[in-house]
């Protein structure tokens, strides 16, 4: 078996100097002898010891991220977003474990203290709700990023300003010429989605618009589909736009209007709030309060390896901006995904 001390006799180096270049510290290397060592190792196979490594640097290596996907783990953003953690993991030398809480306390709660049995490095919350207990008994021992509005102070926290987002789908079909705008969102409990509600609101009051009608459905396309159903069903006052606090639940929505023989947009305009790719190949495409799912993943991974190698660090709060994406759904141009 090839070990640490042949990689130095061919490298030319000290067996520390490797070690050095394989744990990427804790002292410098210089380029020239990085290069012998990396040299070195693929020239021999080696491969090292992980469970030794670990033990040294009192790291395993990994992290774990729990999102809360009620959709039975369909949901975009949550696969995108997790996607994008990962990938930026790996490239920090980082694995990931990936849990879904399905909107579950309990189920968190387990999740929770598996991936802490477990040993991670650290933990990316998704929605996640800790019991005050749980979060004393993490703080200090590792480091959390949470993707939400609230958060124990000891944890560092990201979220997409909400509010402004259902604000500016709202304003834009009120521009359109809509005054009738029907919103389709999931449990108001959840906290983004009681904030895009609020949003919606407070378009429609500041532009002297009725209050419009609520239909809520689980934050799926399933739920979408059934929510809008009952919404567009009415046969007085029935709204001619809808906002959806999710992108599935806006495509739900227009298959639903497809169903009762309304046309989208002429008859019912559809925004939704998320940014998912599929929103672009929906026939028309979905409009939509777009966030920035890749970069919000990228930033929280980031943020949570540095905590991690840091040992530590004061917690940062980050607001991102969401942007409104046009498309047919709402009656503006449609655009061509190829030219």
């Amino acid at each position: 078996m090839v070990t640490r001390n042949d990689v130095a006799r061919l490298a030319g180096t000290s067996p520390a100097v490797v070690s050095y270049v394989i744990n990427n510290g804790p002292k410098p290397v210089s380029e020239a002898a990085r290069r012998r060592v990396l040299a070195a190792v693929e020239e021999l196979g080696y491969r090292p010891n992980a469970v030794a490594r670990s033990l040294r640097a009192r790291r395993t290596w990994t992290i774990g991220v729990i999102a809360s996907d009620s959709a039975g783990g369909t949901s975009p953003f949550f696969g995108q977003f997790t996607r994008a953690c990962e990938e930026v993991a790996w490239q920090r030398g980082y694995s990931v474990l990936l849990g879904n809480s399905a909107e579950d306390p309990a189920r968190a709660e387990g999740y929770v203290r598996r991936f802490m049995e477990h040993q991670v490095d650290g933990l990316v919350l998704m929605r996640v709700p800790v019991s005050t207990d749980r979060a004393e008994e993490m703080c200090g021992r590792i480091p959390v990023v949470t993707i939400d509005h609230t958060a124990p102070p000891h944890f560092s926290r990201l979220a997409v300003d909400d509010e402004e987002g259902g604000y500016q789908a709202t304003r834009h079909l009120l521009e359109h010429g809509h005054r009738r705008i029907g919103f389709v969102g999931g449990p108001l409990d959840i906290t983004p989605v009681e904030l895009r509600a609020a949003g919606w609101r407070r378009a429609l009051r500041e532009a002297g618009a009725p209050a419009g009608p609520v239909a809520e459905g689980e934050l799926s396309l399933e739920g979408g589909y059934d929510a809008a159903f009952r919404l567009l069903s009415a046969t007085a006052d029935r709204p001619t736009a809808v906002f959806a606090s999710i992108d599935d639940q806006a495509i739900g929505a227009m298959r639903a209007a497809a169903d009762l023989g309304l046309r989208v947009p002429e008859d019912v305009a559809v925004v939704g709030f998320d940014g998912a790719r599929e929103a672009a190949y929906t026939v028309p495409g979905l409009t939509t309060i777009s966030q920035p799912i890749d970069e919000m993943a990228r930033h929280a991974t980031e943020t949570l390896v540095a905590a991690i190698e840091k040992e530590g660090g004061e917690p940062l709060t980050k607001i991102f901006s969401a942007t409104l994406v046009t498309r047919g759904s709402c009656g503006c141009p449609e655009p061509r995904l190829h030219n």
